[in-house]
């Protein structure tokens, strides 16, 4: 475009051949009634002029400023609803409406459906949530002017406000305690996938045993799916092995984990010590009480707040990294190997 003349969707059209109207219903996520080759000559357009709508001037129309995106994994994962749930808390207060979207579902089409969400009236944005592209974070960024604080399993490598945990160090302690009750022969339950907290908790792991001058048998590392059906599978998996102690990667794994002995006739922590991660509430109501390493959920809510008002209110300040604090729990799900 001729000057600093800011682009707008008229261009888009013109460009494109086609109405204002057509092109406002496809960058909307109405276009269904086009044809994709007119859908593609209206993103094709959208791209080459580099036009993104002013998502901003549509909130002040709506008086919906004060919105705050939360993009999380998966809504029914209990640790994550409990951190959407310490966000609104933290964030009413402000003055702020909490806006929460799981991905779950839409991973491999997360980056649009982040713009999507994101390009509404949101003064800011919270990613927990993994996969998204350091591109779509600059178009939010650079583009619709949407600060951003970074937790748990967004895995960019770029300078942002981040609240995080040591990954690592939680890790290796409670694979430590495992270890230290004279278990050698130890299974893991993981996801398919790793994500980068993940990959650091799981270094943990391998440390601790390094310490103990033992290895982890691959033979018994089970890869499930991310929540309680995967820990059923598994523990059909694992009495068939020598171990005697699991390392579920969360407490929504262990409980299938629990689930899975439980109908094979095995006793925690008779038969097998189990240990999670997070300290979800649901553990208040399992028995034997699960050994876990407690996430401050309601602190990481607080904290990315902060962070996040700080942005909006201070765009120019400096980045901060916050790293905070978990606690080994003990319970009754393990004991000391006889």
């Amino acid at each position: 475009m001729k000057g600093n003349r800011k682009t707008t969707i008229r261009d888009v059209a013109n460009k494109a051949g086609i109405s204002v109207t057509t092109v406002s219903l496809i960058l909307n996520g109405k276009g269904e009634r086009f044809s994709e080759e007119t859908k593609e000559k209206v993103h094709k357009a959208q791209t080459e002029l580099d036009y993104y709508p002013d998502y901003y001037a549509r909130g002040l129309v709506g008086q919906r400023t004060n919105s705050i995106g939360i993009v999380i994994p998966d809504i029914m994962n209990p640790f994550f609803a409990s951190l959407g749930l310490s966000v609104e808390q933290a964030v009413i207060p402000k003055g702020y409406f909490p806006q929460i979207f799981s991905v779950n579902g839409f991973k491999e089409n997360i980056d649009y459906f982040i713009e999507q969400f994101a390009s509404g009236t949101q003064k800011g944005l919270i990613l927990a949530a993994p996969g998204a592209s350091k591109e779509i974070v600059d178009k939010l960024s650079t583009h619709n002017n949407i600060p951003m604080v970074l937790t748990d399993q967004a895995d960019l490598n770029i300078n942002d406000d981040r609240v995080l945990i040591d990954e690592e160090e939680s890790g290796e302690k409670i694979a430590e305690h495992i270890l230290s009750l004279g278990h050698k022969h130890v299974a893991f339950v993981i996801p398919e996938a790793l994500t980068m907290n993940l990959v650091k908790r799981f270094t943990g792991y391998e440390k601790a045993f390094e310490r103990y001058n033992l290895k982890i048998e691959k033979e018994l590392v089970f890869r499930a799916t991310f929540g309680p059906k995967g820990g059923v599978e598994a523990a059909h998996k694992i009495v068939q092995t020598n171990a005697t102690a699991i390392i579920a990667i969360n407490d929504d794994v262990a409980m299938g984990v629990y689930k899975g002995l439980n109908l094979l006739n095995k006793r925690i922590p008779e038969d097998y010590s189990v240990v999670g991660f997070d300290d979800i509430s649901l553990n208040k109501y399992l028995t034997p009480s699960l050994t876990t390493m407690a996430q401050p959920i309601n602190e990481i809510g607080e904290q990315v707040v902060g962070l996040l008002i700080n942005r909006i209110k201070n765009p120019s300040s400096a980045k901060k990294t916050i790293i905070l604090n978990t606690k080994l729990k003990i319970g009754d799900s393990t004991r000391e190997l006889i």
